[in-house]
């Protein structure tokens, strides 16, 4: 079987979906009355309220297909636990669905990441805030971070950015607190997310769809726990790291070999 590996780097958005239920409208023959905001006013009020809190945490359960050699999908998942407070602090605790365990933290300074179960630990130097070490952990470390864009103060922006199509399906009457379902659609992915109808926007799920990859894998999240004033002192962002562990260096990204540039002239 094919070694589980992943390509689901910087998150996020996008899917397009019918406006109506569709077995609601074939069962009654009448279109299903659609709600009032628009799909492009739900992800701005999400991405604006997300964006501006000063700290949170949530629990995060997801899942993910991997395409193997026969073609066969295999689903994989995770539990992560997501501290944030801006503009510089991060902590983030996985339980991977094969018991392997992961921490990372950024404290302004420095990213660190320990594998409890291998008891190996790296640590790289970016002294930026959450957006600049989010950036440097998926670009330069080459690390997976699943959803990063959620979570980065430019959410609004990269929304508008990459959202081409949205449209609400429906507000969801099985989701506590009921939500809107909405589908949008980038270049790269289809997306559908879940988001109340009322009070606090903050997302309840998230299905991708990475429509450009081979068999079209799926990563879809549920969020749970949401706190808007979660107790986070400083040594949150320390890691406890024992002294048998080992420091190993993060694998360099690397850079398109350049080809000299021809010799001109013959022989002398």
């Amino acid at each position: 079987m094919k070694i589980r590996t992943c390509c689901f780097g910087f998150f996020l958005m996008a899917v397009a979906m019918s406006a109506v239920s569709v077995v609601d409208a074939q069962q009654s023959g009448k279109t299903a009355p659609m709600p009032t905001a628009s799909a492009m006013d739900v992800l701005r009020r999400m991405g604006d309220f997300l964006s501006r809190q000063p700290k949170f945490s949530v629990t995060i359960t997801d899942a993910y297909d991997v395409l193997q050699a026969s073609g066969q999908k295999i689903e994989f998942g995770d539990v992560r636990r997501l501290t944030i407070v801006r503009p510089d602090r991060l902590r983030l605790d996985v339980l991977r669905s094969d018991g392997d365990k992961a921490q990372i933290t950024f404290d302004g300074r420095v990213i660190t990441v320990y594998s409890p179960n291998h008891k190996v630990y790296g640590v790289s130097y970016v002294p930026k805030d959450i957006d600049g070490a989010v950036a440097h952990f998926i670009g330069e470390l080459q690390m997976r971070l699943p959803l990063a864009m959620l979570f980065v103060s430019r959410l609004p922006q990269e929304i508008l950015r990459r959202v081409i199509s949205a449209e609400i399906v429906e507000i969801s009457a099985i989701m506590d607190p009921p939500c809107f379902h909405v589908a949008a659609r980038t270049d790269q992915v289809d997306f559908q997310l879940w988001v109340p109808a009322q009070g606090d926007p903050l997302p309840r799920r998230v299905v991708i769809t990475y429509k450009n990859e081979p068999g079209q894998p799926q990563f879809h999240a549920n969020f749970a726990d949401w706190n808007l004033a979660p107790e986070a002192p400083e040594n949150l962002f320390v890691l406890a790291i024992p002294q048998d562990a080992r420091r190993i260096e993060f694998l360099p990204r690397m850079q398109p070999a350049v080809k000299p540039a021809a010799k001109k002239g013959g022989k002398k």
